[in-house]
């Protein structure tokens, strides 16, 4: 079906509906103190978020919720005045916000729910006109890619959370920010940085970012936008940096002045101005301000893309008027290269597509370094597979050879953008890795009953291998199977990067590219084998039961 002319199903609308009438009570509630709404909004989320980093655990929904419950307020803001009355969050408001966002939040993860009807991942029906029951299959193969990638994350995180600075390092770099940090007015925060506080948080801006899979979309050299990716990424790292930095001497205060809230202090305004010299003094150049800001800053303008997508936005501004922004820590903490990933790919589309030509190689590259010299041998360019007739059948992206058991594998790469939660470019990712299939059956013809001894004479590689037949990957950067997904040829193995990498950190021993297909699907049999769960959420106008049931 075109997803452009998709239209939302009963179940859909019932949902919407329900969100709009949340959206129109808040709207009501804070007529007239719009910015007192999204000042409020915000440091709930950045409240959240800082639970979340503490490692004591936080609602989800709070986060999921952003964009629908900022959409009333965003759009009121642009034509306001520029006055800003800057005061700690009255407690009723805050209780209001946190109901309000988890709301959302349940809402538009159920929108995403009910949404999966239309692509045959689930059914809805209705007891009654407000009782909407929804029946979704478990997501095996996405849980496992995802188990996948958060352990990989962290690996990372945890390999790379101190940076230069050792413990001790750390202890007295806080010592000192300590005495930098006070509360004049004695429920605000007031603080002074160094050079050397400056450099530990970027950093571990730097660090942390390792653990986002946006990081890794292009090499640093690549332009886009008149800018290289690298540059776009520093840019990313020098705001992160001083969100890390920010939180800390939050935590210093509240270790000097407990009666502080983190709800007054971890939230941050600025003037764009002041935001602008900010840029400059971190050595951006003065004609990249603009394009860092519009990559970096939520507004209302770009509200509804987040909204489509399901996604959090993960913002390192929130446009509050046009002389103020926000500078909340949620986004950037949830993910600091998303929001540029997306501007950058929709604003400059020709630069993006050209640039993914440059993938293959590196993904080639990581294969080599994944199954290194001298047990395993990876060639630095492909193959093309040819008739005898030299008309050309198709491409093999990547050979493995492992030289100790003589295990052949034909590869073939697919490295497509991050999708998230957007089932749209869900969808289109998973009929393009479909093409595989025609791959697989082609390649197949080609060996054509020939041993992995006898291909690697024909491809004229200088090594040995067994008399076995070889092995077809299909290997894929993020997703390589998809929940309903019954069509993948079975005479090729289709794995997820992420899942690959982390079977190989558990060291496996013996015919290693013959055991990795089968540690990955055992992997995935561990979410298969989940027992049926059901959920009930419960609204003023709407009940909504969700029952997550075993696939077929």
């Amino acid at each position: 079906m075109n997803q452009k002319h998709w239209h939302p199903t009963d179940a859909e609308q019932a949902i919407v509906q329900q969100l709009e009438t949340f959206q129109g009570k808040a709207a009501r509630i804070w007529w007239g103190n719009e910015k007192e709404a999204v000042i409020t909004l915000v440091r709930a989320l950045d409240t959240s978020a800082d639970i979340h980093m503490q490692g004591i655990g936080s609602n989800r929904f709070i986060s999921l919720g952003t964009a629908a419950a900022l959409r009333p307020f965003l759009s009121r803001l642009e034509n306001q005045p520029s006055s800003l009355k800057w005061k700690p969050m009255r407690p009723k408001a805050a209780q209001f916000a946190f109901s309000y966002l988890e709301s959302c939040g349940q809402l538009t993860h159920l929108s995403r729910l009910a949404a999966l009807e239309r692509q045959g991942l689930a059914t809805t029906s209705f007891l009654n006109s407000e009782h909407i029951v929804i029946k979704v299959p478990n997501s095996a193969p996405e849980f496992a890619l995802q188990y996948a990638i958060r352990s990989r994350k962290k690996r990372t995180l945890a390999s790379n959370s101190m940076g230069s600075l050792d413990k001790h390092g750390w202890q007295q770099l806080h010592e000192r920010m300590s005495s930098y940090v006070d509360s004049p007015d004695g429920w605000f925060i007031h603080y002074e940085s160094d050079e050397e506080i400056t450099s530990a948080y970027l950093e571990k801006a730097k660090l942390y970012g390792k653990g986002f899979l946006e990081a890794e979309a292009f090499p640093d050299d690549v332009s886009i936008g008149g800018r290289s990716f690298g540059e776009w990424k520093h840019a990313c790292d020098h705001a992160l940096s001083r969100i890390l930095c920010h939180i800390d001497f939050v935590g210093l205060l509240q270790r000097k002045n407990p009666g502080i809230s983190a709800s007054d202090v971890l939230t941050r305004y600025d003037k764009r101005n002041a935001i602008d010299q900010t840029w400059l003094t971190a050595g951006l150049p003065a004609n990249q301000i603009a394009p860092t800001m519009e990559a970096l800053t939520l507004k209302s303008g770009n509200l509804s893309d987040w909204e489509k997508a399901h996604e959090t936005p993960c913002s390192f501004y929130i446009s509050l008027d046009k002389e103020h922004v926000l500078l909340p820590c949620f986004g950037a903490l949830a993910n600091p290269y998303f929001a540029l990933f997306r501007h950058l790919r929709h604003s400059y589309k020709s630069d993006w597509d050209r640039s993914v030509d440059r993938r293959e190689a590196i993904f080639r590259n990581d294969l080599a370094k994944a199954f290194p010299e001298p047990n395993f041998l990876v060639p630095s360019h492909g193959f093309r597979l040819r008739r005898i007739n030299g008309s050309q059948i198709t491409d093999v992206d990547a050979i493995i050879l492992d030289k100790r058991h003589g295990t052949m594998v034909l590869v073939q790469l697919k490295w497509h953008d991050v999708f998230g939660f957007s089932l749209p470019e869900r969808e289109s990712r998973r009929r393009n890795i479909a093409k595989a299939n025609e791959w697989t059956q082609r390649v197949l013809s080609w060996v054509d009953g020939r041993t992995s001894a006898e291909l690697v004479k024909a491809l004229g590689l200088d090594a040995t291998a067994s008399d076995t037949p070889p092995i077809l990957y299909v290997v894929a950067r993020y997703a390589a199977r998809f929940s309903g997904e019954l069509d993948q040829d079975t005479r090729a193995s289709w794995l997820g990067w992420p899942e690959i990498l982390n079977v190989l950190d558990e060291h496996p021993t013996g015919d290693v590219l013959s055991l990795i297909p089968r540690l990955v699907l055992d992997q995935q049999t561990r979410f298969a084998e989940r027992e049926d769960q059901r959920f009930e959420f419960r609204f003023p106008n709407l009940a909504v039961d969700l029952h997550i049931t075993q696939a077929p």
